[in-house]
């Protein structure tokens, strides 16, 4: 399991704990709009966050609030996949779970269009309401799955704990997916009764955040292609080592860091320490763009460079000397 000092980048919003020393920290701070979205998308706007921001290890560092699903609905909208959060002393691996919720069986599609349902609460007048639990053997029985997976829109009343929370989350979205995770709306104990089809009192949107965060994303990209053309600058020696450094095959990387291979494209992690069982069974996969990924230790692939300043704990300077200049192969380990 990750601690919070595996990560590059800590998001904060309102309530959160502090970031630990040494990690980089973005604040996402609602605007005062009274529109719930729209405040949150002022503070995404705000935060100065890009795309590049989640090449690296995010989290969320979630205040002790189910509120907390709030900015977490619009951080993984714009990241476009989930991201780990840190609550209730926890480091919460969201983003390596298993993306697909069909692994949960159902009792079968409703008979009839259902265009409302609930899930955690009280029972809601004219509303399936179901629950989730911690049980031994499942967490969402058939009948809950499928109220929670068919329901065109579901309404979910959040455990208190923001842990918890997250985790309900996360897993309700899992089952309603379908290309992507699909997010419910957030009850804020006010809902009138009776429930109608489009009625904006019955909560926060999470799906229409998401996909605002995820529209906020695209326009940033188009922005970026957009950007007057300028010509090339010469490139200096330092660039040109690190490129060189860069083109150098990942194969003979891994073998300098001491790690081997029965097949061409697995390898041993040349981390053993992070893995329970010294990595005996390859995790190390090569890919034929020249990165490479242990899927324990990487949250995506890596090339040579960051290869090295991972496993060795040295600058992007050191990490190029270490691939370039093999005599200083044993100075780099012990140094």
């Amino acid at each position: 399991m990750h601690q919070l000092s595996d990560y590059v980048l800590a998001v904060r919003t309102t309530g959160s704990p502090p970031a630990i020393e040494g990690i980089k920290s973005v604040d996402l701070v609602p605007g005062e709009d009274d529109d719930v979205i729209a405040a949150t998308m002022a503070g995404l706007r705000a935060s100065g966050l890009t795309a590049a921001d989640f090449r690296s290890r995010v989290i969320f560092l979630a205040p002790e609030s189910p509120d907390c699903l709030i900015p977490y609905a619009a951080l993984c909208g714009f990241a476009g996949r989930r991201v780990d959060a840190y609550a209730g002393g926890t480091v919460l691996e969201f983003s390596r779970l298993d993306p697909k919720g069909e692994a949960f069986p159902d009792a079968g599609r409703p008979p009839g269009h259902m265009m409302w349902g609930q899930v955690g609460g009280p029972d809601a007048e004219g509303v399936p309401t179901v629950q989730v639990g911690s049980g031994s053997q499942r967490l969402v029985a058939p009948e809950a799955a499928t109220v929670i997976r068919y329901a065109a829109r579901l309404r979910m009343v959040p455990p208190e704990s923001a842990r918890d929370a997250l985790a309900t989350f996360v897993l309700v979205a899992a089952l309603r997916r379908r290309s992507d995770d699909r997010f419910p709306y957030l009850s804020t104990g006010t809902e009138p009764v009776p429930i109608v089809k489009d009625d904006p009192a019955q909560g926060v949107d999470l799906e229409k955040l998401r996909r605002e965060a995820g529209k906020y994303r695209q326009e940033l990209r188009a922005g970026r292609r957009a950007a007057d053309i300028v010509a090339p600058l010469p490139v200096s020696p330092h660039n040109q080592r690190i490129a060189e450094a860069k083109a150098v095959d990942v194969r003979k990387v891994l073998t300098r860091l001491g790690s081997s291979s029965d097949d061409e494209n697995l390898w041993h992690c040349p981390r053993p320490r992070r893995h329970s069982n010294g990595d005996e069974n390859p995790s190390m996969k090569v890919y034929g763009d020249n990165r490479t990924r242990c899927h324990r230790c990487d949250a995506e692939k890596v090339g040579p460079i960051r290869l090295v300043v991972d496993v060795l704990g040295v600058t992007p300077d050191e990490a190029a000397s270490f691939i370039l200049d093999s005599d200083r192969v044993v100075d780099m380990r012990t140094a």
